[in-house]
């Protein structure tokens, strides 16, 4: 069975995890997108994807033993006492997520067959029937079964963690179980649905991140103080605030997708934390733009040592776009547009594709003697119609780091700019031309403040006002 479904024309894995897999770590179904639109490409790639699923339920079991055998030799008796022991101290957290998932899944349709069939697996496991292999340890069961009558009446289990002091006489540390001690299968379950939903970039950054930040198993306090370690020595090793706030964000998003770890936030207290925070804020002066006259300089060296590059740091000066949003669009992104006065507009159409969001999407007017070099930059992009994303979003990557070396290079170190900064310098420009907020918001593709809906509604109005203001920036730009 390949385990393929189909949606909006590409294919992903899913799977369902066996009962006592699912009742492990939390969740019922395992998916993965494929990123390919061909069944065949998909067919070979979902044969690797299975060895991870195995990887995953073969995690989840091996915490979970069966019982000591008494005619077991030492080193055997030895080795399942550790095994007990990991059962014990895994317990609690085991619990957690099988008490999540059962409540949200009361949400939807048809919970109580899916529960009643949770049950009856339980009570088979909790009796010694258990298939070869999946072993869930009978103690494990018991009170999986327990959380999930208590959770039906209406009272879940708590996750308390019991005060040193309260332990019973003679027990030891490692009898305490941890109440929210994660494995890395739960974690890497969690990355996997996360995947799902974002780009190929975002994948290859979480998947750095996680991997040098990171350690499993682990608590919530642990991870976060993990993430707080690794910020420290950013912002010591000369990290911008902007650079390290994002990592840390990105770390936060993923660990709040893990069950019970919905609080997790980046503390508030300590020199560390503030300067963390500082990154994250959206004002005026934050983000420095380039000054005119060094800019104009910059396009005038660019022309003399690189000519190939400036064409893009032009367009970008002169129409304040993304570097992102101009090299990952081919010729199809230039064309025609008639507006509802019925008037033919040349425009830029930013963020086809990878926009950040539906605000991004947006229909710049285009200079007329600014087509050829959008032209000669939009034929750059040079990879097939059928290329599949990861290969697509490799090629814009290559292409903005080409560009942004050259003119790092020429802009030189020190002050925190970057070709990114000539965007600021636009907004700037269209505020000195008499730009109000909305619509430098307008043209930079920013949704105005309180308004979601700006960019699904009203997609035919005159660019009249946008073309006026871009043509005094382009004044102010000669290339």
């Amino acid at each position: 069975m390949s385990y393929l479904a189909r949606r909006d024309g590409r294919y992903s894995y899913r799977r369902r995890f066996p009962a006592d897999v699912a009742a492990l770590i939390g969740r019922n179904e395992y998916r993965k997108a494929l990123g390919t639109a061909d069944r065949s490409e998909a067919l070979r790639l979902s044969h690797a994807v299975s060895v991870e699923f195995d990887r995953i339920c073969d995690a989840a079991v091996a915490e979970c033993a069966g019982p000591v055998s008494q005619s077991a030799e030492p080193e055997t008796v030895q080795a399942q006492a550790k095994t007990a022991t990991d059962v014990l101290n895994n317990l609690n957290a085991v619990v957690r997520g099988f008490t999540l998932n059962i409540t949200e899944r009361m949400q939807s349709s048809g919970w109580q067959a899916e529960l009643e069939w949770r049950r009856a697996s339980l009570k088979a496991h909790a009796n010694g029937t258990v298939l070869p292999g999946l072993d869930l340890h009978p103690v494990t069961a018991r009170a999986l079964l327990r959380a999930l009558d208590d959770t039906l009446e209406g009272n879940p289990p708590r996750f308390d963690v019991p005060a040193p002091d309260a332990a019973p006489a003679g027990a030891t540390a490692a009898a305490v179980p941890a109440s929210d001690t994660v494995t890395e299968a739960v974690f890497q379950s969690v990355l996997d649905d996360y995947y799902e939903g974002v780009g190929p970039s975002r994948v290859s950054k979480l998947k750095s991140l996680t991997r040098r930040v990171l350690a499993w198993p682990s608590t919530q306090a642990d991870q976060l103080e993990r993430v707080m370690q690794y910020c420290a020595e950013r912002l010591e090793a000369g990290g911008k605030a902007t650079s390290v706030h994002g990592d840390a964000a990105a770390l936060i998003t993923v660990l709040r997708r893990v069950p019970g770890w919905q609080s997790t936030t980046l503390p508030r207290a300590g020199a560390v934390a503030r300067a963390v925070r500082s990154g994250g804020g959206m004002n005026v002066n934050q983000r420095s733009s380039i000054p005119l006259e060094r800019m104009l300089n910059l396009h005038t060296e660019m022309k003399e040592q690189v000519p190939v590059h400036h064409s893009t740091v032009v367009l970008l000066a002169r129409y304040g776009l993304r570097p992102g949003e101009l090299l990952q669009e081919g010729p199809s992104a230039l064309g025609y547009r008639v507006d509802i006065l019925g008037n033919r507009e040349l425009v830029f159409k930013a963020a086809l594709s990878g926009g950040k969001n539906a605000a991004s999407r947006r229909d710049i007017p285009v200079h007329a003697d600014d087509a050829g070099m959008f032209r000669e930059v939009l034929a750059g992009l040079g990879i097939p119609a059928d290329a599949t994303p990861d290969q697509h979003d490799r090629r814009i990557r290559q292409r903005v780091r080409n560009v942004s070396r050259v003119f790092n290079r020429l802009l030189g170190e020190g002050d925190g700019l970057s070709l990114y900064s000539q965007r600021h310098t636009c907004a700037d420009l269209l505020r000195a031309v008499g730009a109000t907020a909305e619509e430098v918001g307008g043209v930079l593709g920013h949704t105005a403040a309180g308004s979601k809906a700006t960019s699904i509604y009203g997609g035919s109005q005159p660019l009249t006002r946008p073309r006026e203001l871009l043509e005094k920036v382009r004044a102010l730009i000669p290339s």
